[in-house]
């Protein structure tokens, strides 16, 4: 009455498969919000006293590039499948090839991105709200968008390298490499925020 072993074996097997992926993908869903976090945490902390002007940049630029990058999702969760499918064909030169376009379209579409902000930031800043609070509040958007736009090509990468990972049964590595990034950002944040007094 409680099955055939070797079913209840392979249901485990798949069971615990689905989880390796799953935790993983929700730990990353969990912390990916943090480096924008970290930065409104120094910002505001470091700011002038009763200065809002750089938070105010800082929210409508971040707003602005949260979106920009989301539209290019598609990204990961479009190469996983096709580079499980391959795998799964027991092409592993196919998978290759599929991951090697993949970088290659994120890193192209990365670059015109980047100029894209770069080009239309003030225009696009504009729509975020910031001429409504005041030209201090812009100045310190436009600087913000400026640092964040010239890594967009790594930024899509990263995002089609994540959907190459999960087509590998990897979720680890992505989250790893999330939490590495997040980690140097806090760094970066302590030592140029804080210590040399780089921020506003």
């Amino acid at each position: 009455g409680d099955g055939d072993p070797v079913d209840r074996q392979a249901g485990d097997d798949t069971n615990r498969k689905i989880l390796n992926l799953a935790v993983p993908a929700l730990i990353s869903l969990s912390i990916d919000p943090l480096m924008t976090i970290a930065d409104t945490a120094f910002i505001g902390r470091y700011s002038p006293p009763n200065d809002p002007s750089p938070l105010a940049g800082l929210g409508s630029a971040a707003a602005l590039l949260v979106f920009a990058f989301y539209v290019f999702n598609f990204l990961a969760t479009a190469t996983a499948p096709l580079v499980a499918k391959r795998r799964g064909l027991g092409d592993e030169a196919g998978a290759a090839f599929v991951g090697g376009q993949a970088l290659g379209l994120a890193l192209v579409l990365g670059s015109v991105l980047a100029a894209a902000l770069l080009l239309y930031k003030a225009p696009l800043l504009q729509v975020m709200g910031t001429g409504a609070t005041g030209p201090e509040a812009d100045r310190y958007a436009e600087e913000f968008l400026t640092v964040r736009a010239l890594a967009a090509p790594a930024v899509l990468a990263c995002s089609a390298s994540n959907g190459i990972l999960r087509g590998y049964l990897d979720a680890k590595t992505p989250t790893l490499v999330l939490l590495g990034s997040n980690a140097v950002n806090l760094v970066l944040d302590v030592v140029l925020v804080a210590q040399l007094g780089m921020g506003p």
